[in-house]
């Protein structure tokens, strides 16, 4: 609880106001949930702002909010304590009320592999002894004991609240997604990243940035953070450079590429059925791994975890030993199996680039023929649904196009678009709009060494259809094929 008294010595204000005196026990930003005994920050939106909600907030019984400064806003049945840089002003207050934050904070950002990198740092450093949660798309919690997440970043006052009682379970180190969206909306203001980590750069979210100049200078805000300690780039990407311009942080970088010089680089790597041998080095030394994981993009994702956790433990063996017990990321080539039936892989590959990626990672660890299930998002980017079909099939041997999340859009749309791109000339095209069925068919058809890849939906527990959300885990649905595949044999 706090006082009136202690807000305004907490906002630098003089105490000319006449309220009546009270307690309150904390700060809002959903004018939903507000009464007497909070305080309401109006923050900018995108669709609508805070302060267009100050008479329905006052409706409620509260009676102070924090406003932007200089929009001339006035209320008579409430106080507006107006601050310059709200964003940051909240980081500050949240501090005061909800207490202090993790000592070590790493903030992932890229278009694919933020989830994964964030679920390795959290394993990493639990084997180098810090007690560890993430915030991001997997879910948010300590590790072990995540919830589900509506958001990949939350909103600005739930991410510092998040850190706080954090901070208050014992936790030394939070790993989170920051997204672009979450970048260029200050959903990230007054947080003290200590690390920062960037994976890759594609096409993606350009219904929201509008050009990938914008999409890139969003996620480049990151590096530039005050309180950054490190930052750590991959060097396999046209972006590294761009990202690190501005910092005035120490550089890590890091490459999967034999032939590219890093602080975090391999010098050999052999694939076999169930991951990949590496020699790699680390800031100088040399070490030999075993790393359980499919495809050279996790061979990116374990040395981008390696470094975001050696930037707080310097522990390089320990934690190159603690690479071999790593565990997949839920819904990232998340492997079905069964004995005498084919391997099948569940992936969230959701973009051109994530697929040609997940397909080429397939295909190095394949015997047989690679088969690829996949849709594509109703109202989102309309431009990479053609782009996605031709990856698809310039990269696999057969592929299945159906539905993902149509939203709401009609299916059948959404596969006419991606059809634009159809070349008979390259792997042959089903269409089956009932992903279901896809599935069920795709399995059907597979030989036991081939492998199949369901991709677009990964983790997800839902198919998203006219705005309705139904259950839907393309998981079970594999296990359900590979168990009728087995029956029939």
């Amino acid at each position: 609880m706090f006082s009136f008294e202690q807000l305004l010595q907490w906002l630098h204000l003089e105490n000319r106001w006449k309220i009546e005196q009270g307690e309150y026990r904390s700060l809002e930003t959903d004018s939903r949930l507000v009464d007497a005994e909070t305080v309401f920050i109006a923050l900018p939106g995108v669709s609508s702002n805070g302060w267009d909600y100050l008479e329905q907030v006052a409706e409620k019984g509260c009676r102070v909010a924090i406003v932007p400064q200089g929009l001339g806003l006035h209320s008579d049945r409430m106080v507006l304590l107006e601050v310059a840089h709200i964003e940051l002003v909240l980081a500050q207050l949240a501090r005061q009320i909800y207490g202090p934050v993790p000592e070590h904070i790493v903030a992932v950002t890229g278009t694919n592999g933020k989830s994964s990198i964030c679920y390795y740092i959290a394993q990493l450093a639990q084997a180098l002894g810090l007690k560890s949660a993430m915030i991001g798309t997997f879910g948010i919690g300590v590790l072990g004991n995540l919830q589900d997440a509506k958001q990949t970043t939350p909103d600005l006052l739930t991410l510092h609240k998040l850190l706080s009682s954090f901070a208050q379970q014992g936790v030394a180190l939070v790993a989170f997604e920051a997204s672009s969206h979450a970048l260029d909306q200050q959903r990230l203001a007054g947080v003290p990243v200590s690390t920062a980590v960037f994976s890759n750069l594609t096409r993606d979210h350009l219904d929201y940035h509008g050009s990938m100049e914008n999409y890139a200078c969003a996620k480049r805000r990151l590096f530039e953070f005050d309180a950054l300690q490190r930052a750590i780039v991959c060097a396999d990407s046209d972006y590294a450079d761009f990202m690190v311009a501005h910092t005035q942080a120490p550089v890590w970088r890091y490459s999967a590429l034999e032939s590219q010089a890093a602080d975090f680089a391999v010098l050999e790597k052999s694939f076999e059925q169930t991951g990949v041998r590496l020699t790699i080095q680390v800031l100088g030394q040399e070490f030999a791994v075993f790393l359980p994981l499919l495809g050279e993009f996790n061979v990116q994702n374990a040395l981008a975890a390696l470094a975001a956790v050696l930037s707080s433990v310097d522990e390089p063996a320990r934690a190159v030993q603690a690479l071999s017990s790593l565990q997949g990321a839920p819904g990232r080539m998340e492997a079905c199996k069964r004995p005498e039936a084919p391997l099948v892989l569940v992936d969230y590959a959701h973009t051109s680039d994530a697929l040609e990626v997940a397909l080429k990672a397939i295909h190095a660890h394949a015997s047989g023929r690679v088969i690829c299930v996949f849709g594509c998002g109703g109202d989102r980017d309309t431009g990479k649904r053609p782009m996605m079909l031709a990856v698809a099939q310039q990269h696999a041997d057969y592929v299945w196009l159906t539905s993902d999340n149509p939203r709401t859009e009609s299916p059948q749309s959404i596969i006419k678009d991606a059809l634009a791109a159809l070349d008979d000339t390259l792997a042959e095209v089903r269409v089956e709009v009932d992903r279901h069925q896809a599935i069920a068919q795709a399995v059907a058809m597979a030989r036991p060494e081939d492998i199949v890849l369901i991709a677009g939906k990964g983790h997800e527990t839902y198919q998203e259809v006219n705005g309705v959300r139904h259950h839907f885990d393309d998981r079970e649905d594999a296990r359900e094929a590979l168990k009728a595949y087995v029956a029939q044999a």
